[in-house]
């Protein structure tokens, strides 16, 4: 991508480069010449290392969310003509959806081979960001959800209990796919569906 020198090419220069040789084998240097720019324009755009690796790591966060919205498609307002929308199937597969696209995730897997700790690193203590951008997108279907199973209208305010359990639901995907050894078992696509049936959709739609 030489001379290209917009935000969202200079994060996936380092992304690319990430995955090539490992987030801690990758020099500024490395980025700005797979960027095709020089490294005092890396600075400038996103700042140190550190701060790179967290802006590149949300960047491709924004990208697998915006896979999955694309999929899930979103939930019908009140009073829509909707017959064959079923709440409980749009929850199973927002989750079936969501494992499935992080776990699947070619770059992911990639920087997984070639440096684990550092990636490691950067998906649990480093998370925070990326945690919130997801919780904002659970947030928002588990109140689109609420709202049309009520029959009520829209509100700009987010339910404490809501925003409270978009992040745990947030929090729980991360753990499952982090440290799938411990249980329970996800390892194939009934699976995630039996799991969602009895443990996320009780928790969404409160049933």
């Amino acid at each position: 991508m030489p001379g290209v020198e917009t935000d969202d090419a200079l994060l996936v220069a380092a992304l690319e480069q990430f995955a090539l040789v490992g987030i801690r084998r990758t020099s500024a240097d490395d980025i700005a010449r797979r960027a095709g720019v020089n490294r005092a324009t890396l600075y400038r755009r996103l700042g140190t290392k550190s701060e790179i690796v967290a802006a590149a790591l949300l960047h491709e966060t924004s990208s697998v969310l915006a896979q999955i919205e694309a999929t899930i498609g979103d939930v019908p307002e009140p009073g829509t003509d909707a017959p064959d929308f079923d709440a409980v199937e749009y929850v199973v597969t927002f989750f079936v959806t969501t494992l499935t696209a992080v776990r699947d995730n070619q770059l992911l897997q990639r920087l997984l081979e070639v440096d684990r700790d550092e990636t490691l690193v950067g998906l649990t203590f480093g998370a925070g960001p990326a945690l919130t951008l997801s919780a904002g997108l659970v947030a928002d279907r588990v109140r689109a959800l609420r709202v049309h199973r009520a029959g009520a209208a829209p509100s700009d305010e987010l339910p404490d209990d809501v925003a409270a359990l978009a992040i745990t639901l947030a929090r729980l995907t991360q753990s499952l796919l982090l440290t799938p050894d411990a249980g329970p078992s996800l390892d194939n696509p009934a699976r995630m569906r039996q799991y969602a049936e009895q443990v996320v959709v009780p928790m969404v739609l409160r049933v």
